[in-house]
């Protein structure tokens, strides 16, 4: 019994050990077939031919068995679902994207490269428009300080001819209503003083002075002082004190505070011409009433205008006529005063007209002397 309990002892143990080999291999077949069912299931979702489901069910199936993809997923005999890993990196960790990927249909595609960061401008332009602001600032400060330099030029020559009159008050107990000059107080002044020029209801009232060139006194004045304002003055090549050659030369500025000469050059309006009845010019020695003849705007190359004496072949008359070629203003008698005339006042300035350089030039002709009112000598 013992022989026959042992050899059936042995008999079930056999039996046992065969059975779960049998059931291992049933159940592998199973899952095997269950992938493939699966596979082909999926495949026909697809619209795959039975056939080839079932080829590359088999090729699958050996292929999972064999060599495992990268990143593919298995199943142990255990049911257990894990992922392998890539070529070069641990297991259970999921390699970096490259820029070339694979889709689900084994389409491969590259990813859009990421888009350019934008450029920052350059410096430079930055700068540009707070250089012109500053040059506009720059700009502001250079006008203003003109503009504030133009005022007190206007002042100082102001008060400095504004107390010369002193020297030349207006006689009121007389009708001539004319300045008595005291031309020795002047001249302690500044010795180049030669006249004094006069026209009613004007701003014009002013000594005249002569200069070794016409430059010296062009921005002087009387006392000798720095000024843009600048004197009255004399021809340099005319022959003091004036009212001697067959034409006295004397030039002023065009100031825009109605100073100097600036009512000379509204002459070439006919109307303002008429309103100026005369002009007195006054030395030690004699009074000279001028009247006025006609006004013209010359390029200031025209020597003409400042020519002391003229000859037999271009006489005063002709000069005269062709100055009327430039006129803009005359007497109503000019025509034929200038047949007659002997001598004649010409004052200039620069012309108020826009562009270029002219020159306005009034000419007075010399129509009467009387003795002077001048403070007589005390030497």
């Amino acid at each position: 019994m013992a022989d026959y309990q042992g050899k059936r002892f042995k008999k079930t143990q056999s039996d046992s050990n065969a059975r779960p080999a049998a059931a291992r291999g049933a159940h592998a077949r199973g899952a095997n077939e269950g992938r493939v069912a699966s596979a082909t299931s999926g495949e026909r979702a697809a619209g795959t031919t039975p056939g080839a489901h079932a080829a590359r069910a088999t090729g699958a199936t050996r292929g999972a068995h064999s060599a495992p993809a990268a990143g593919a997923r298995r199943t142990t005999t255990g049911g257990t679902r894990f992922r392998t890993a890539s070529s070069g990196a641990p297991a259970g960790v999921v390699p970096p994207r490259s820029a070339a990927s694979t889709s689900a249909s084994g389409t491969r595609y590259r990813q859009a490269a990421p888009a350019p960061a934008k450029q920052r401008p350059a410096r430079r332009k930055s700068i540009v428009p707070k250089l012109l602001i500053a040059l506009g600032v720059i700009l502001l400060l250079v006008a203003g300080f003109i503009f504030v330099r133009s005022l007190l030029g206007y002042r100082q020559a102001e008060e400095t001819y504004g107390s010369l009159a002193e020297y030349a008050p207006v006689d009121d107990s007389s009708s001539s209503g004319l300045p008595v000059v005291d031309f020795d107080a002047l001249a302690e002044i500044n010795p180049d003083i030669v006249a004094w020029i006069y026209v009613p209801n004007t701003n014009i009232n002013y000594p005249v002075v002569q200069g070794d060139d016409n430059s010296e006194y062009l921005y002087r004045l009387f006392d000798g002082t720095s000024n843009s304002s600048g004197s009255i003055f004399l021809d340099a090549d005319a022959t003091a004190p004036g009212i001697v050659d067959e034409q006295t030369p004397v030039y002023g500025h065009h100031m825009n505070n109605r100073s100097m000469f600036y009512e000379i050059d509204d002459t070439v309006d006919q109307t303002a011409f008429d309103k100026i009845e005369a002009v007195y010019y006054i030395t030690r020695d004699a009074t000279y009433r001028c009247t006025p003849l006609m006004t013209c705007v010359i390029d200031e190359t025209f020597v003409d205008a400042r020519q002391a004496n003229f000859s037999d072949t271009h006489s005063l008359a002709d000069y005269l006529r062709e100055m009327r070629a430039d006129m803009r203003a005359e007497a109503d008698d000019a025509e034929e005063r200038i047949a007659t005339v002997d001598q004649v006042l010409t004052l200039i300035t620069c012309s108020g007209e826009l562009p270029g350089a002219d020159r306005t030039v009034m000419v007075l002709s010399v129509d009467e002397q009387v003795p002077s009112l001048a403070v007589a000598s005390q030497g």
